[in-house]
């Protein structure tokens, strides 16, 4: 009896001890993949429209030239590259308070997540719901500058794709593209930043 209370023993010491190490494998296993480094992929403005829908919740590098900054509360800028007819959405990370106007015209580098925003019909019965439920109110008639106060709602501005047209014909003008694209939505890209870096001018000597 007492040989067969010291096997117990023994084997349940034993069971107990290969479970701590499973455990202390496991912690150490979340502890490297939460260290992991993730490189960013390097894109440029040119190639973006093509890739983007491959690279949805991916972390990315891109440059370019700020075209233009919204105004009203700089959530948002566009980029551009000079040689080409690219232009890339940049929206503001939780981290990031507002992008300034002042960047307008400068060359910069930019870190952050490709997001995808589609719009289907639901989208856009949303926004003109959105558009008329204040009767009285001037909303509808953003003209998309991004400058002096938007008239319109969230959806619209989530929408904004720096285009200077009024809100109310912007979902006009989608509903016809998703008529003529033959499938049930619109899938717009852009990068929400999660940092930047203004590129200095390079010195020239005189």
């Amino acid at each position: 009896m007492f040989k067969k209370l010291i096997i117990v023993i023994f084997i349940s010491a034993l069971l107990i001890s290969c479970g701590n190490n499973g455990s202390q494998k496991k912690d150490q296993a979340e502890v490297e993949t939460e260290n992991t480094v993730v490189d960013p992929i390097v894109i440029t403005v040119a190639e973006f429209s093509d890739k983007a829908g491959e690279l949805v919740g991916k972390l990315v590098t891109i440059e370019g030239m700020v075209d233009h900054v919204c105004a009203h509360g700089g959530k948002r800028m566009f980029i551009i590259d000079e040689d080409t007819d690219g232009r890339v959405k940049i929206v503001v990370g939780e981290d990031l308070p507002s992008f300034d106007t002042e960047l307008e015209g400068s060359e910069i580098k930019i870190l952050g997540t490709v997001d995808e925003l589609v719009i289907n019909e639901e989208y856009l019965a949303n926004w003109e719901s959105e558009l008329t439920a204040e009767p009285g109110k001037s909303k509808g008639i953003s003209d998309g500058t991004g400058k002096g106060e938007h008239k319109g709602g969230s959806l619209g501005d989530k929408a904004d794709q720096g285009e200077h047209v009024k809100e109310l014909e912007k979902i006009k003008q989608y509903r016809e593209k998703i008529a003529a694209s033959g499938d049930n939505h619109l899938s717009f890209y852009s990068i929400i930043c999660e940092k930047f870096k203004v590129k200095e001018d390079p010195k020239t000597e005189d």
